[in-house]
């Protein structure tokens, strides 16, 4: 009876009051002990991000987090805290650390976003330690050398039929010059379909002019797009927990088209694919007339450590959809900035033609070995494109383990996230003069005082020590030889072949003057972040070379 007396005497009024003054209470007390007590409190960064992970959001949400976190390292030097739970250190001794085998991390829950459910979880999305290093051992057979040998074949093919398509260019009003066109579609179709030739077993057929599967590439990138920011966002731990809890049924029915569309195309090649592998084992044909593409490496492996099978379907599955979007997007990506710097260069273009026409007396002779190994302006010109465009242009994140783990001298707690911004990494002065300029020459040491051909030793050194494209460690990209055969495939071949120049009257793809800060320069190509990176042009325009 008391009880209710005490209930009965607050007023409605008064319990609002009290809630609101409760709960201002509490966010102040947060505030104040992730700006002064928190184990990250002395990492300098803007004041509201490190009370909320709101603004490192915000910009995930516009795809412009790589270029937030440059200008964070601009105004607070490479060590800088972007939320509050999680730090950035721009350095390649940190990168080492935390990528390396002694880094004592994991993958954050941002990964457990994104598989479509709990027998999807592939190589990429793998959080957990063991699972990963068995899903990477079974992996790695598919990308052994005998794998990779196997795999040319289906470059050249793709390759070859692709510069013939771009050879029918109708030419443009000037003559000599084809019409314009979209490089980055163009390229999305070669990729994709060396991917599909790869890892389902047929290619798609997109670079043809009457191919009804164009709409793949935009699609797969809407997909990206919807669900990157999810995952980074602060409500990702509710995301996570009811995924497993019918989340994942509610998904499938009420996705948008272009998540729906995307698995339903995935699954239908796959189930393909694997009644023809199927039908190949039962009917055990001779190992020559075996179509040796990724799928049937990795529906052949076996885990070293107990001599089992790799993957069961689900794991194949979702091995093959991940070779797809990150072979695809990551390669995609380089190769189009290669032709965005190539068409606004001439003299590096012509330098990079002249060499070519020096090793190679025709465009069969073109292939995987010394040869086009030996050409290091190639080389040179590959890496500068991937430092100045890395596909994934903002962290990998990372979350410490129990014990913790320590980074450039700095404590980082059980649960904290620690990581390296790779854009950040990629543009900073001290590692990169002139971080802006594409300059091949950066990455070819030369012995003497005029460095027009190349740069000091020292610097070449210092660049490489800085640089990882591939990633490091454990982590580390898996396609990492197929992707550099198939960017030298690719530039070699095209430039043997044609001319590019930019389109003059478009410069989709560049910055432009006006633009956001971070996207004025008309010089640099343009990415917008979705996890791995999503960019607009170049128009270019070719011309077979004499």
């Amino acid at each position: 009876m008391a009880s209710s007396s005490l209930t009965e005497g607050i007023s409605y009024p008064n319990l609002v009051g009290l809630s609101v003054a409760l709960g201002f209470s509490y966010v102040l007390c947060t505030a104040i002990y992730r700006l002064y007590f928190h184990p990250l409190a002395k990492f300098p960064g803007p004041f509201w991000a490190r009370i909320s992970t709101f603004p490192s959001w915000w910009h995930t949400r516009f795809g412009d987090r790589h270029l937030w976190l440059y200008s964070l390292q601009e105004k607070y030097g490479p060590e800088f805290r972007y939320r509050p739970d999680g730090v950035l250190i721009n350095t390649p001794s940190a990168f080492k650390k935390v990528f390396g085998p002694t880094g004592n991390v994991k993958k954050s829950d941002y990964y457990k976003g994104w598989p479509r459910h709990v027998n999807a979880i592939n190589t990429w999305s793998a959080t957990n330690v063991d699972q990963h290093a068995r899903k990477r051992r079974v992996m790695n057979y598919a990308f052994s050398e005998a794998a990779m040998r196997s795999a040319e074949v289906f470059l050249h093919s793709n390759i070859d039929r692709w510069l013939e398509l771009l050879g029918q260019v109708p030419k443009g009003q000037d003559g000599d010059w084809s019409e314009s066109l979209n490089m980055c579609d163009w390229m999305n179709w070669l990729v994709f379909d060396i991917l599909g030739d790869l890892c389902f077993g047929k290619c798609f057929d997109m670079k043809e002019s009457n191919s009804d599967l164009r709409h793949i590439p935009e699609m797969m990138v809407t997909f990206l797009e919807l669900l990157h920011p999810i995952c980074y966002s602060p409500w990702n731990w509710l995301w996570v927990w009811a995924k497993p809890r019918g989340l994942d049924r509610l998904i499938e029915i009420a996705s948008p088209p272009a998540v729906t569309n995307w698995g339903n195309f995935v699954a239908t090649c796959l189930a393909s694919r694997t009644k023809d592998q199927e039908e190949t084992e039962r009917l055990e044909k001779p190992e020559g007339e075996a179509r040796k593409d990724f799928f049937y490496w990795l529906f052949k492996a076996v885990d070293p450590e107990t001599g089992e099978k790799g993957y069961d379907l689900h794991e194949l599955f979702g091995e093959c959809e991940m070779l797809t979007i990150a072979g695809s997007d990551t390669t995609s990506v380089v190769l189009t900035a290669a032709f965005f710097y190539l068409a606004r260069n001439p003299a590096i273009q012509e330098k990079l033609a002249r060499e070519l026409r020096s090793t190679f007396s025709s465009l069969d002779e073109i292939k995987t070995g010394t040869t086009i190994m030996s050409c290091k302006y190639l080389t040179a010109f590959i890496q500068e494109a991937m430092r100045m465009t890395p596909p994934v242009s903002a962290e990998p994140s990372r979350v410490a383990l129990p014990g913790g783990t320590t980074v450039g001298g700095h404590y980082i707690p059980e649960g904290n996230l620690v990581s390296v911004g790779m854009y950040c990494l990629n543009y900073n002065k001290d590692h990169f003069p002139e971080p802006f300029k594409f300059r091949p020459e950066r990455w070819i040491a030369v012995d003497r005082e005029d460095y027009n051909e190349g740069s000091s030793p020292d610097s070449v050194a210092l660049a490489e020590s800085s640089f990882f494209p591939f990633s490091f460690g454990a982590r580390g990209c898996v396609g990492k030889n197929l992707a550099w055969i198939e960017m030298r495939l690719v530039l070699a071949k095209a430039v043997y072949m044609f001319q590019f120049r930019q389109d003059p009257t478009n410069n989709l793809g560049g910055g432009e003057k006006n633009g956001r800060p971070g996207r004025q320069n008309p010089d640099q190509y343009q990415l917008w972040d979705m996890f791995v990176a999503n960019r607009k042009g170049p128009i270019v325009q070719l011309k077979k070379r004499e």
